[in-house]
């Protein structure tokens, strides 16, 4: 093994940035450089030492409360909900009659023991979702929110549960009953943790839409007995230098050069170009563009993950770890923030009991209420949700961030200038003058551009044939020719010729 070789692996049950910034402390300590975790793919990647056996590291991985696979797990279910909507809407069932126990005209919702029965599953749900990771976190001595979470709603419950019984001894009511308070923190925390799950679900989804692009199949062309082959194969089983036929119609299976033919390819999905690009022999054309008209046949020179189109999936992929300098600030806060909020909540007990002479319930209660009021990981989860949001519908709108720190510059924006033709336009065009000369009438050169455009696939003669066509009549010629990058000859019954097409080809024409 290389030393610095870069391993990814596929890691179950990451959730939330929680759980990314849990097992990037826990690899940093382990002393592994260049880490990149992604919970919207469920990767871990770093550079790993040779020093370091792979197996500690996924042993280590597993310790913290999750699963290293070998294929990627898929949490939707044949319902179409993913475990944590499951999660949410289950604890929500239970909440909601907590919550408004207080407003609704039912004794029976008042009652400790029913208070008990309907939070019970919502507090169950808690410690499966939080405490995994709070336990691993701990483990590794890197505290994480959900550390916070699963103190603060166990103290309400417990405290609740004592209390219950001191009231049924005493034959009174409790009045500091925490049950609705312990069901309502988890649920709301399992909202914000579903709200960041969807947003970077749509990120990947962006991901998963550059993927498609990529062609599944391609024409391998070869040579046996003296004889040329062409031979259909699987995209990813190309090699460097094979040889590639293309034809109209059809995506260019990876980045290479064309060796022959020639053809007018759509490159919008790379440069937003909307006019194809005519190429020759000795060209570049990139993979993932469509050929509009021709055939060709190219060599591969660049393959798998370093085509173009690869390259660009790997950086939104990764743009989530170039954190702006707002996250950076709030993954430093997040760290020291659970021990600061359990040094507070002692302290409060302190001060409460021995200090101010306050009971023993009271000063807990004080004590527990920090907890309780700390608990919403607000700080670390809005974010790293906000940019990821940004990134992800920014993505889906065919702008590529680089990453988090470029999306925290556009503030700072306060002119952009854009240099290339076509790249803000949708690439249909309008007629806005007609005008003729030599005696033509406007009907007679419309039914002649029209009926000539018909056999050009060009964008700037299929824009002419829509503007055209319901108020045109189509013209039979004996002989067309359509050249390409250059425009369109045709010959009519009474031997006159036509020619469309490039302005400088024409008046070249003319000239001669």
């Amino acid at each position: 093994m290389k030393e610095h070789e870069t391993i990814t692996l596929s890691v179950e049950g990451m959730t939330c940035s929680n759980c990314a910034m849990t097992v990037t402390k826990a690899l940093q300590k382990k002393g592994l450089k260049d880490i990149k975790v992604s919970f919207i793919d469920k990767e871990v990647s770093f550079g790993q030492d040779k020093n370091i056996a792979l197996a500690e590291i996924v042993s280590n991985i597993n310790s913290l409360g999750y699963k290293v696979n070998d294929t990627k797990a898929k949490t939707i279910s044949a319902s179409g909900l993913t475990l944590l909507e499951k999660k949410f809407y289950f604890s929500l069932l239970f909440t909601v009659p907590l919550f408004f126990s207080m407003w609704l005209p039912f004794q029976w919702l008042q009652m400790p023991l029913t208070q008990l029965v309907l939070c019970t599953p919502v507090f169950a749900i808690g410690l499966w979702h939080f405490g995994k990771s709070a336990w691993g976190s701990l483990k590794f001595r890197v505290p994480n929110m959900d550390v916070l979470i699963i103190i603060g709603s166990s103290s309400a419950f417990i405290y609740s549960l004592i209390g219950m019984f001191l009231s049924h001894e005493s034959g009174g009511m409790n009045h500091y009953l925490f049950f609705e308070t312990t069901a309502t923190i988890i649920t709301l925390v399992l909202l914000g943790n579903l709200l960041e799950d969807k947003s970077v679900r749509q990120t990947g989804s962006s991901i998963r839409e550059l993927a498609s692009m990529k062609p599944s199949k391609a024409k391998l062309v070869s040579a046996h007995d003296g004889h040329e082959h062409i031979t259909e194969v699987d995209a990813t089983t190309i090699l460097k230098y094979d040889i590639l036929q293309v034809n109209t119609g059809d995506k260019i299976p990876t980045d290479g050069e064309i060796i022959w033919g020639n053809a007018t390819i759509d490159e919008a999905i790379i440069t937003g170009e909307s006019l194809p690009v005519d190429k020759n022999i000795g060209d570049k054309v990139i993979g993932g563009t469509i050929v509009v008209a021709g055939q060709v046949k190219i060599k591969a020179t660049r393959v798998g993950s370093d085509t173009v189109l690869s390259q660009i999936i790997e950086l939104v992929k990764n743009a989530q770890n170039q954190k702006p300098n707002i996250q950076k600030l709030g993954d430093k806060v997040s760290a020291i923030f659970v021990p600061v909020v359990l040094a507070i909540s002692a302290i409060t007990f302190l001060l409460s009991y021995f200090i101010f002479g306050i009971d023993m319930q009271h000063a807990l209660m004080n004590s527990i209420a920090v907890l309780v009021i700390s608990c919403p990981c607000a700080m670390g989860l809005a974010t790293p949700t906000a940019v990821m949001a940004g990134i992800g519908r920014a993505a889906r709108n065919g702008i590529l961030i680089k990453g988090g720190n470029t999306l925290e510059e556009f503030a700072k924006i306060k002119t952009i200038v854009f240099d290339k033709t076509g790249t803000l336009t949708t690439g249909k065009f309008s007629i806005k003058e007609f005008k003729t000369c030599n005696n033509f009438s406007v009907s007679e050169a419309k039914n002649i551009v029209y009926s000539m455009e018909l056999f050009s696939s060009h964008p700037i003669a299929k824009s002419l044939v829509d503007e055209l066509k319901t108020a045109s009549t189509k013209i039979e010629w004996s002989k067309t020719e359509e050249e390409k990058g250059i425009g369109v000859t045709a010959h009519d019954t009474s031997g006159s010729v036509y020619f469309i097409g490039n302005a400088r080809e024409l008046k070249s024409e003319l000239l001669n």
